[in-house]
């Protein structure tokens, strides 16, 4: 019996939760502007970056720049308030989810977000300042290092963005506290960048990879245990 109450409050809860991140991209996409004004701003960046390089940058600038600009647009998608963050919508979801349900919810949907916009940026990087420093293995390598990357920025900045509402912040509070916590995570970044574009073995290098899982999964972990702690503040 018991394991049958246990069974159904899984089901109940696993339930909760894709119904808070189906909700999460309908809000998205229901602010079209929103979306495009994401898109628009990491095209935009790069364009600026080909401006200020050139299409012919060298490696260093290459991959600098590449890291800068997933950066500011992991700060662009999670700056923007929705709906449900008023105080009145939050007085009603803690009654009716549970705080795990919801902080979970929303890093799996600013990770799939943040997925969507390192694809944009890869390919206009690849289109604006040019593909030479990249073959087919490098350019797969570095592509699957901003993917990870782009996962613990959202794990991080879920958690970060969390925060900034209840305390009533905003953006400035977001990038107070989120630029120094997500130093670490562009330094490994930057570093694997650089071993890919200088030829080292994917084997050599895969270990920062392995650093940015562990990164991803402590941010999740922290904001699972940190978080109910403020859900019924």
């Amino acid at each position: 019996m018991d394991r049958g109450n246990h069974s159904a409050a899984l089901s109940s809860a696993w339930s909760r939760y894709v119904h808070l991140t189906r909700h999460a991209f309908k809000m998205e996409f229901r602010q079209k502007n929103g979306l495009a004004g994401l898109v628009l701003f990491a095209i935009a960046s790069v364009y600026t970056c080909y401006q200020v390089a050139g299409s012919r940058a060298d490696v260093d600038a290459w991959n600098s720049l590449a890291w800068v600009v997933l950066l500011f647009s992991a700060f662009n998608a999670v700056s923007k308030p929705w709906p449900e963050d008023s105080a009145e919508m939050r007085a009603y979801l803690v009654h009716v989810v549970k705080p795990q349900e919801w902080i979970l919810a929303r890093i799996t949907f600013f990770s799939l977000l943040l997925s969507a916009l390192t694809c944009i940026v890869f390919v206009a990087f690849t289109l604006f300042l040019g593909s030479e420093h990249l073959n087919g293995k490098q350019g797969l390598s570095f592509f699957l290092g901003m993917q990870c990357t782009s996962i613990a920025m959202a794990s991080l900045l879920a958690m970060i963005q969390a925060l900034a509402i209840r305390a009533n912040g905003g953006f400035g509070l977001i990038a107070v506290l989120g630029l120094p916590l997500i130093i670490p995570v562009i330094l490994i970044a930057t570093r694997y960048g650089m071993d890919i574009l200088n030829g080292i073995s994917f084997a050599d290098t895969a270990h920062n990879l392995l650093f940015l899982a562990t990164l991803s999964g402590g941010f999740g972990a922290l904001g699972y245990i940190l978080f109910p702690y403020l859900w019924n503040d």
